[in-house]
């Protein structure tokens, strides 16, 4: 902790110290910031006060212990009989604590309070030290993170538009090429052959544009999440024969978001969904997207088989890093998500982003309530 930042002590950190060194000695204890004015004392009516004894050595520049007599006690203002000793921290005078009563015998205890205090203050700033190295190191890791996953996007956009524009084109030519060759054949078996090659090159050119959709869906890109949402389950609802509802709140097909933001809410839609066909066994699927007070909120419930609190028992380590991918993605936003779910309940997903900077308190994933969107 840079050494400018303890230019004088909190009051209320100076009165807590008080009233445990106070309370320990059984004394009457005080202490004055570096100009000599009481900030913290036990007895409460000589806070704000000028201790005057005190604010000339600190003014002279004579650190050092010093005592107060009952002739110093009538003469000076704000001083009492007692033991007044510096406190001394990162290699500069930051107060005096005095400890009250006849100074041989007042002496031993001012010099434990005061070690006490520097103590406390060093802990104090070793504490401010680790909270300031962890707040860098995880805005360094969401960087890092962010990074990644942008690394991730724009790679993923960039493959899927070659297969989209380069491969399928590729294929669309030669399942032209084979009808034009399966219309000169010259023999019936000729003709079947090559109409299935075609139906081959076909069914390729579907798992071509499957696998573009996949990794980076142009209709994201072009008009958004709410329509890029909405064909994905219709088209998730078809390949795996699952219902799905899906709901949208305050939400528009015109409305668009910040690319992050509809990229991440989409990527969190496909990994739950997905994991409900692996393993689930649902029979229906509720899919909710709404906007309310300036947060994106996106809740996907099933109501499959469920799991226990192990993830491991029912899930595979494909699915656990899938989970703390969506995890780690809200986590970029400052957000919110849960997973919750009850062995033969289902499962719910809730994922919620602020549309605005805003730190948001994190709830604890265990304490979640499971969402139902079913009748029991």
């Amino acid at each position: 902790m840079p050494k400018e930042e303890f230019q004088s002590l909190d009051p209320k950190f100076a009165q807590s110290l008080v009233d445990i060194v106070a309370s320990e000695l059984k004394k009457n204890v005080n202490i004055t910031n570096d100009k000599g004015v009481i900030i913290a004392s036990f007895s409460k009516e000589r806070i704000g006060q000028v201790h005057e004894a005190a604010a000339q050595r600190l003014t002279s520049g004579n650190i050092q212990e010093f005592s107060v007599s009952a002739e110093d006690e009538v003469r000076l203002r704000g001083v009492r009989r007692g033991v007044n000793v510096p406190i001394i921290f990162a290699d500069r005078c930051v107060g005096v604590i005095g400890v009250t009563g006849d100074p041989e015998t007042a002496a031993p205890y001012a010099r434990l309070a005061a070690r006490f205090v520097e103590a406390a203050l060093q802990s104090n700033a070793n504490r401010e030290k680790l909270m300031i190295a962890l707040k860098e190191k995880r805005e360094l890791q969401t960087i890092y993170v962010n990074k990644i996953i942008s690394i991730q996007e724009e790679e993923r956009k960039k493959i899927s538009r070659e297969l989209h524009d380069e491969t399928s084109q590729s294929l669309t030519s030669i399942i032209v090429g084979l009808r034009v060759l399966a219309e000169r054949a010259h023999n019936e078996a000729d003709h079947e052959q090559i109409m299935q090659m075609r139906d081959l090159v076909a069914r390729t050119l579907e798992a071509v544009h499957h696998l573009a959709v996949e990794l980076r869906p142009l209709l994201l890109d072009d008009l958004g999440l709410v329509v890029a949402s909405q064909k994905y389950v219709e088209k998730y609802s078809q390949q795996y024969n699952i219902p799905v509802d899906i709901d949208f709140v305050n939400l528009s097909r015109e409305l668009r978001f910040t690319p992050e933001v509809e990229i991440t809410m989409y990527r969190i839609l496909q990994e739950a969904l997905t994991n409900i066909a692996k393993h689930a066994n649902a029979s229906n699927v509720q899919v909710v997207l709404r906007r309310h007070r300036q947060k994106l909120t996106l809740i996907v419930v099933d109501n499959g088989i469920g799991f226990d609190s192990d993830l491991s028992s029912k899930y595979g380590n494909d699915s656990r890093l899938g989970i703390f991918g969506m995890k780690e993605r809200v986590e970029l936003f400052d957000g919110y998500f849960a997973i919750c779910s009850k062995a033969k309940e289902g499962t719910s997903v809730v994922a919620e982003i602020p549309l605005i900077a805003k730190k948001s308190k994190k709830r604890s994933l265990s304490n979640s309530k499971h969402v139902s969107l079913f009748n029991n």
